[in-house]
């Protein structure tokens, strides 16, 4: 558990609620259990702590200290604040910084009231630890700095140490520029829901300044922190750790340059009370965590998140965690806009991101009303996983994942990824969409565009599977179904892998909702690009489809291999029967790899549309196995009809590449294949099935008149002899054949060297050949030759198998003499 004094900190609050419930305080500037005492190391300018009411309940107010400056220092043996109680700082009204120390070992259990005069910061170190309870709460006109550390550094190398107490005369005037962390690093806990305005706000600072915990462990557990517009900061450090102090207009900026090891920070749900952190507000506030682990629990709310409510300017979200970063159910992060005010960008950076059971990390930039474009980046140095989500009401499925969105004249933000690794499952997704909202049955889209979608991964993106509730699929899009046009979706990588019914998309689609507009002004759909070694489609697609405008544009940069199984697809289409645009275009650059699918496998590459022009295919490859290229007409004819809602190429069982439309055959488009290898119009080759009399073809003959002398054809690999002798063997020559085996009866003729036509069985296939790869009528079964024989009257004979023989010496002729 994060939290290592837990036990300590409930024992005292229970043992001091007891006591304020009895009344039981002394006299001596503190209360049972010492709630504040001065110590005597600041000699004659020792703090004095006097209790008396303030505000109307019990506190202690703290006067004295040493003042240097603008610097106001306070040193205690103990430092804590109970329930209902106060702790009055009277600072003068010049004092910038109050500065204070505990230099005993108690923990410091903030249960209440900490208060101070006009604008000061102030900074409360406690190497032991720092727990603020349900009812800690801050009037400070300033930042407030809680901090673990062992010494606040300043300018000029004097430090106020909490372990190693200096004396008087070693204060300084100077700013504070850094925390020094000794051999321990102690937790920093919250559990504050105080209110402001009937609001949970928990410990909250005026607006543009500072609320930073700065320690070990960190936990929320059902504890808020706000700074509205203004600045929060959560760094977890290890022991021997230096945190720089950079004074900024918002307060205090904190920087981990001096920081070798980090520790752990968490935000979870205390008797279903929601932690928060917000920095929400007029030109909305920046948000800075740091640590080893940061885990955010969002079920039932628990979040991070800073809204921008004042036009061009915006409020940043930044985590950053050396190990990894656990976002598990709600929002656990959301960056926003409101009131014109622009939303800022989220930026995680760590080794593992990890984002499950719901959880989604959010940029709405919905209610700006600038060109400007929020970035969502995530930086994981070892992976990004991405899976499932949660099942609602009446069975509804709220996706994991990493989104940017727009429901108003705001344009959505973009999304980039960089990664070794990105795993999509579970129905878990990254999108970027220009959407809308609706009220009443009505649906009111957005102006706003949608954003465009980047991942670099060096070794894989991989998407597989469907949601629980088998009603969405994993995976990565850019769409719009508003009139504000889609982003695009760029992907580089190793490895693309998209299986099992997962998606990669660009699209413009409408909502089946009314729409306010009446007519719908669907947004064009945005292109993919993909540049990667190699793609494997195995029950997956990758698509860019519209309805109303013309599909995008899909192009595939392939080093390698692009490999499509069961019922995979490759489409911009426009092909719905409302659509009226038209197909987009598709271009796949593998000169030097290859495109294969397996016979009879229905894996399709589309430009089509309904009643708009089909687009353009260009496809580039050192080799296509599988794939049919198909025509309009082809499609009639095959599927055996003239409706067109029918011309769909997933009809057939073939490999199909297809550009038309499907009402008007006068609105094809093109296929173009470039391959020096292959030509998918070709079709097979096939061996004849009577024997040939070879006699006057193969020269027998050869004798030059030596004792030994030998003829030899030697037909070299499967597939059997080229279509054309002055060609090379190309794969298109090769026979797609099942394996046969000899009969009983052949086998033994065979043994027993009589060469007559074998006599075959086939092989059970493992699927049923319904349809021919480049004609309506199936092909008759076809037997490989696996060697010649010579039969009785001299004349060659191919078989399937190459019978054992013992040669005889006398028959052979010369070797130099070999027909190829």
């Amino acid at each position: 558990m994060l939290f290592k004094n837990r036990s300590v900190w409930d024992w005292h609050l229970r043992l001091l609620s007891s006591l304020l419930s009895s009344g039981i305080f002394v006299s001596s500037g503190c209360c049972v259990l010492a709630q504040i005492k001065e110590d005597s190391t600041l000699g004659a300018e020792n703090s004095i702590v006097t209790p008396q009411v303030i505000d109307g309940q019990f506190g202690n107010q703290i006067d004295g200290g040493a003042i240097r400056g603008t610097n106001l220092f306070h040193s205690f043996e103990q430092f804590s604040v109970l329930k209902g109680s106060t702790a009055y700082f009277n600072n003068a009204a010049n004092i910038q910084n109050i500065i204070s120390r505990v230099t005993g070992r108690s923990i410091s259990n903030i249960d209440g009231i900490i208060k101070a005069n006009p604008t000061a910061n102030l900074f409360l170190i406690n190497p032991n630890g720092i727990i603020f309870g349900p009812n800690a709460s801050l009037q400070i006109g300033g930042s407030f700095v809680a901090s673990t550390a062992s010494s606040l550094n300043f300018a000029d190398g004097i430090k106020f140490s909490a372990t190693e107490p200096q004396t008087t005369p070693l204060l300084t005037v100077s700013v504070p520029v850094g925390l020094q962390f000794g051999a321990t690093a102690a937790t920093i806990g919250n559990q504050s829901q105080a209110k402001a305005n009937d609001t949970a706000v928990g410990l909250q600072v005026l607006p543009n300044k500072t609320l930073a915990f700065v320690g070990g462990d960190i936990l929320l557990e059902g504890g808020n922190l706000t700074a509205k517009g203004g600045r929060i900061e959560l760094g977890s450090v290890a022991d021997n750790s230096v945190v720089s102090l950079n004074s900024t207009d918002q307060g205090w900026f904190l920087g981990y340059e001096g920081v070798n090891n980090f520790q752990n920070i968490k935000l979870i749900r205390r008797d279903n009370i929601r932690s928060y952190i917000d920095a929400s507000g007029e030109g909305g506030g920046d948000i800075q965590v740091q640590g080893k682990n940061v885990q955010v629990t969002g079920t039932g709310g628990s979040s991070i998140f800073t809204n921008a409510s004042n036009m061009q300017l915006r409020g940043n979200l930044t985590i950053t965690a050396s190990d990894s970063v656990e976002l598990i159910g709600g929002i656990p992060l959301r960056v926003g806009s409101m009131n014109g005010g622009v939303a800022g960008n989220l930026t995680i950076t760590t080794g593992r991101l990890i984002v499950k059971d719901g959880a989604q990390v959010l940029v709405d930039n919905s209610n700006s009303v600038s060109d400007s474009v929020p970035q969502l980046t995530v930086n994981a140095s070892d992976s990004v996983e991405l899976s499932g989500g949660s099942i609602g009401a009446s069975n509804s499925f709220r996706s994991s994942g990493l989104f940017t969105a727009t429901y108003g004249v705001g344009n959505a933000g973009n999304i980039t990824i960089n990664t070794p690794r990105l795993n999509i499952q579970g129905g878990a997704q990254v999108s970027t969409k220009s959407d809308g909202r609706s009220l009443n049955g009505v649906f009111y889209p957005a102006t706003g565009k949608g954003g465009n979608l980047t991942v670099n991964a060096s070794e894989f993106i991989k998407l597989s599977g469907i949601s629980a509730n088998g009603s969405t699929p994993s995976s990565l899009s850019a769409s719009t179904n508003a009139s504000g046009s889609a982003g695009d979706l760029n992907l580089f990588t190793g490895q693309l892998i998209i299986r099992d019914g997962a998606l990669v998309t660009v699209s413009s689609q409408p909502r089946d909702i009314i729409y306010a507009e009446g007519a719908i002004n669907l947004g064009q759909a945005g292109d993919i690009n993909v540049t990667v070694r190699s793609i494997l489609l195995d029950e997956g697609k990758l698509t860019s489809n519209s309805e109303l405008g013309k599909g995008g544009n899909i192009t595939l940069n392939v080093r390698d291999l692009l490999l499509m199984r069961r019922e995979s697809q490759i489409s911009t289409n426009a092909e719905t029967p409302q659509a009226r645009g038209d197909g987009g275009d598709i271009t796949i650059n593998a000169s030097s790899g290859f495109i294969v699918a397996p016979p009879l496998d229905n894996n399709d590459i589309t430009a089509n549309a309904f009643s708009g022009s089909g687009g353009n295919i260009t496809i580039t490859a050192k080799n296509i196995f599988g794939f049919v290229q198909r025509t309009r007409a082809d499609l009639v004819k095959l599927l055996n009809t003239e409706d067109v809602n029918q011309l769909k190429p997933n009809e057939l069982l073939t490999n199909d590449i297809t550009a038309f439309s499907q009402q008007n055959p006068l609105l094809n488009g093109t296929v173009q294949i470039n391959s020096p290898d292959a030509d998918p119009s070709k079709g097979l080759a096939e061996l004849p099935v009577n024997v040939v009399d070879a006699s006057q073809q193969i020269v027998a003959d050869c004798n030059s008149g030596r004792k030994i002398e030998r003829s030899s054809l030697i037909v070299t690999g499967r597939g059997g002899m080229v279509a054309d002798p002055t060609q090379p063997l190309i794969s298109d020559d090769a026979v797609l054949a099942d394996w046969i085996t000899l009969s009983p009866e052949a086998q033994a003729r065979a043994n027993n060297g009589i060469h007559n036509r074998p006599i075959v069985h086939k092989q059970p296939n493992t699927e049923a050949k319904l349809q021919e790869i480049n004609s309506i009528n199936e092909s008759t079964q076809i037997v490989e030759a696996q060697g010649w024989v010579i039969d009785a009257n001299g004349d060659v004979v191919f078989v399937a198998q190459v019978p054992t023989a013992t040669p005889n010496n006398s028959l052979l002729t010369d070797t130099s003499c070999v027909a190829h």
